[in-house]
Order: structure tokens, then C-alpha cells, then sequence
């Protein structure tokens, strides 16, 4: 048996919304299948220095840790990475980031092992030959250094039967000892809990990280499995809404439907948000009236831009006339409606900026997130400007997609747009859209959760509006 210490580091970003760690508890369900000891330090909840966590971790005693983070807060996984190895004790990191960069983070933090990609099996496996040096070769999906040379393994096949894996640990990552503000979104009950139904997208958007890390590979869990996790959450952790964090929830709607009606049919109180954006156009009326009468409320709209040349250029493909009419089908059900949109993708002028805006406007959402395109390790984006020697662009700083400091100028001439804080300002000072705001907010937050945004956000707001 090996003792395991999972950690994610500290979110060090402005207002930044931790939520539990899934792939941590992924990874520490199916260890602990197998007889290994396993214990989960999430940092970005702990208020201690890292010199305090890391005193608790010696105390531990652990064989090894394993570290994850996302290129947001990559710098964070590299500082506790390199305070663990002064301590001497072996790190495997893994995650997206690293799995696009593994030559460059095992040089720069000097980890025993990266992960790359899905993680499960090949953690599992390189925990049980740990001690067997001689065959670390031979390990699928692991990268390392050898006598200073970069050692690179062929890829692990991906799981194709997700049901054959356990739950994620959730004794480990306790939801309810996370801020009541999922992905910094809606929340109507309390507590919440994030689940996986799929791994995957088949797209290949230029600016997602995902195509490469899941190899543009869509795999679904069964309704009945999925139905026995929400069950088991309910009934041990008293979850009252589920937030689903598919990279494309309804990519197959029979998929949607199966899961619909396996939670009519064990008649669970619940209510349900999609937060991590759905395509629009995967969407019909009969599918959205049977998710609202499951308990779905609220839907992010990933729309990325209101310029059909940009989508194009961006491989979106998506066709921007199918937006209005199902925005429309979507608002008369009753569904809250965040959106996504995105400025700064390669070819974009005064006039893309601006349709984007007035696009954004003409739809009847309720709130509207608009960020700057970060060509994250793993894109199309990022591999086009590594190919053209293009490293100015290239800020590990920036990853962070709501940064108040995201700013761009944009001019034709005479006139002058600053983005993002002149689409903030014209989208959210309509009279229509802080009515809307308003009856929002009071018919999706309880009181106390709406004060305790208000509190988080307010600086954040603030300075991307230039108050």
C-alpha cells in the first residue's frame, strides 16, 4: 500500500471561485479501489501559508504527491512543487497544462513523473510499479527525465467505459466546504455539487485546450450511473442542485434525455445548471422543455463571437442564425441565460468588435461574460504562435481569462473602443438589462447568497468598467 497525497495548489487569482477538485477525486476514488492510502490537501481553500500545508505534509509522511493545476494557476503548482522537492519528497504532476508542456514543466519544476492526459489508469499504474524503477519505460502515458534526457512514453489508450470507474472520492472533496458560487454563476439551492456526464468534445475550436488534452474523443456515462452518483450526493451530502461540467452536455441529446429520465424517475428534488457552456445549436424546444421540467434553470451559452467571419476563423463552426431563435425558445421556458463572448481572436478589427456587441444586445440574456482569447497551451492558438516564433503573445501570466487588467484598444479612425470595459459598459447599463439583472437576482439568489457575490465581485467589476 502507498500513501498518496493529491493537492491542488492555490487559485492565486482575483476573485477567483474554487470548486471541488473532481479530477483530484477521480484520481483518488480509484486509487483507493485498489488498496492505496489516499488524502486530499486542496490549497485554494486552506487559508494557511504553504509552509504551514507543507508541515502538515511531512507529518503525513507520504510515498508521493501528486499536484494537478490548470495554465491559470500553473506558477502556483510550480512554487509548491519545488518546496516538495526540497523536502525530498517524489511529485507527479499532471492536468492540462503540463500535459501539453511536459518537457518544459519537468525541466522547470524537476518532478519525477508527469501525468499527460486522462488520468486514472496511468496513475494507477505508476503508483503500483513505483518501486520498479526498471520498468517505468514500459508505463503508458507518462513523461520524465532519464540521466538529464527527456523521456517521452506512447500515449495511453482513453477509457472507453466510463462507468467502470469509481465515483469520485467525495469524502475527500466535500462540497459544502466550497463558496456557494460555482463558477461565479448562478446558484438558486445550497449545497451544490459539480458532476462529469461526458469526457470530451469531437470540435477542434482554435482557442480550447480540451481537442488535444481528450484527442477530439466524446465519451458518455450511462443514466443509471450517473443517476447513482446524484443519488449518493443527495443522500450523504444533502445536494440540493447539481452543476453539470461537461465540455458538451448536449452534444447528444440522447444522451440528455436518458439522463432526464432517470432522474424523473427516482423523483429527486433537484435543480440542475449547465456551467461550463452548451452549443446552441444542439438545442431544440422539445429537448429544453424536458430539461426544464427535470429542474434546469439555467444554461451558459458558449457564442464566442457575434461575427460569422470570426467564428469561421475560430472553427467554431457554428452558424450565428440559429442563435436568436433558440435564445428566444430558451427565455419563453423560463431558463436563466448566461452567455459567453470573446474578444481578440486572430483578424479581429473595430467592426468584428463591434457586431459582437450589438449582437450580444440584440439577445435577451441575463448575463454576459466578456474576456479576452488566450491562446492556452493545448490550442490551435498557441501551437500556430509556438510555430511562428511568436513568444511575445505567449504570457503565462495572462492565462486567467476574467482578469480585470484584460484590455485592448481597438480604433477605425476617429473611434475608439476599449475592450472589454466598453462592451461591459454598454451590454449591462441598458435600463432593459439592469431590470433583467434585477428580477434575476431575485428570483435565482437567496438573499445571503446574493450579498456574498455582490462582496466577491464588486472589485472585480469595478475595474474592468474603469470605476
Amino acid at each position: 500500500m502507498t500513501n498518496i497525497i493529491l493537492m491542488r495548489p492555490k487559485i492565486n487569482i482575483e476573485h477567483a471561485f474554487p470548486n471541488p477538485p473532481l479530477g483530484l477525486g477521480y484520481l483518488a476514488g480509484i486509487l483507493r479501489a485498489h488498496g492505496h492510502n489516499v488524502s486530499i490537501l486542496d490549497c485554494a481553500i486552506m487559508k494557511e501559508s504553504y509552509s504551514k500545508i507543507l508541515f502538515r505534509v511531512k507529518a503525513m509522511n507520504p510515498d508521493v504527491v501528486g499536484i494537478t493545476a490548470l495554465s491559470s494557476y500553473y506558477g502556483e503548482m510550480r512554487i509548491l512543487a519545488k518546496m516538495l522537492r526540497k523536502l525530498q519528497i517524489p511529485v507527479i504532476l499532471g492536468g492540462i497544462h503540463v500535459s501539453t508542456l511536459p518537457e518544459y514543466s519537468l525541466r522547470e519544476i524537476r518532478a519525477d513523473f508527469v501525468v499527460i492526459g486522462e488520468g486514472e489508469l496511468t496513475t494507477l499504474e505508476l503508483i503500483d510499479k513505483w518501486q520498479e524503477r526498471k520498468t517505468r519505460n514500459q508505463i503508458k502515458g507518462i513523461a520524465y527525465l532519464e540521466d538529464g534526457q527527456f523521456k517521452l512514453n506512447s500515449p495511453r489508450e482513453l477509457i472507453q467505459n466510463l462507468d467502470e470507474l469509481p465515483f469520485p472520492a467525495w469524502d475527500l472533496i466535500n462540497p459544502s466546504k466550497y463558496p456557494p458560487i460555482p463558477h461565479g454563476y448562478t446558484l438558486k439551492r445550497y449545497p451544490a455539487a459539480p458532476i462529469l456526464t461526458t469526457r470530451g468534445c469531437p470540435y477542434s475550436c482554435s482557442y480550447c485546450a480540451s481537442t488535444q488534452f481528450w484527442r477530439r474523443t466524446f465519451r458518455r456515462r450511462s443514466a443509471q450511473n450517473i443517476g447513482d452518483e446524484i443519488e449518493y450526493l443527495v443522500n450523504k451530502f444533502k445536494i440540493r442542485e447539481i452543476h453539470i461540467w461537461d465540455d458538451n452536455f448536449t452534444l447528444i441529446r440522447k444522451h440528455v434525455v436518458e439522463f432526464c429520465r432517470e432522474i424523473l424517475k427516482r423523483k429527486l428534488d433537484l435543480t440542475f445548471v449547465c456551467a461550463n457552456g452548451v452549443r446552441i445549436d444542439s438545442l431544440n424546444k422539445e429537448l429544453l422543455t424536458l430539461m426544464r421540467r427535470t429542474g434546469f434553470y439555467s444554461l451558459v451559452f458558449a457564442i464566442e463571437s457575434g461575427s460569422q467571419t470570426i467564428l469561421n476563423r475560430a472553427n467554431k463552426k457554428i452558424d450565428l442564425k440559429v442563435v436568436p431563435p433558440m435564445v428566444k425558445v430558451a427565455k419563453k421556458l423560463g431558463f436563466h441565460l448566461p452567455a459567453f463572448f470573446m474578444f481578440g481572436f486572430p483578424g479581429e478589427t473595430y467592426r468584428t468588435a463591434r457586431e459582437t456587441i450589438q449582437f450580444a444586445k440584440s439577445l435577451p440574456l441575463d448575463r454576459i461574460a466578456f474576456f479576452l482569447v488566450r491562446p492556452l497551451p493545448g490550442s490551435k492558438l498557441f501551437n500556430d504562435l509556438i510555430q511562428a516564433n511568436d513568444f511575445q503573445k505567449i504570457d503565462p501570466n495572462s492565462y486567467y481569462f476574467f482578469s480585470s487588467n484584460n484590455q485592448i484598444e481597438l480604433t477605425d479612425g476617429k473611434r475608439k473602443i476599449t475592450l472589454v470595459r466598453d462592451a461591459v459598459r454598454e451590454f449591462n447599463l441598458r435600463p432593459i438589462q439592469i431590470f433583467r439583472g434585477i428580477l434575476t437576482n431575485i428570483k435565482t439568489f437567496r438573499l445571503k447568497q446574493l450579498l456574498y457575490r455582490i462582496i466577491l465581485t464588486r472589485g472585480r467589476i469595478n475595474k474592468i468598467m474603469g470605476f
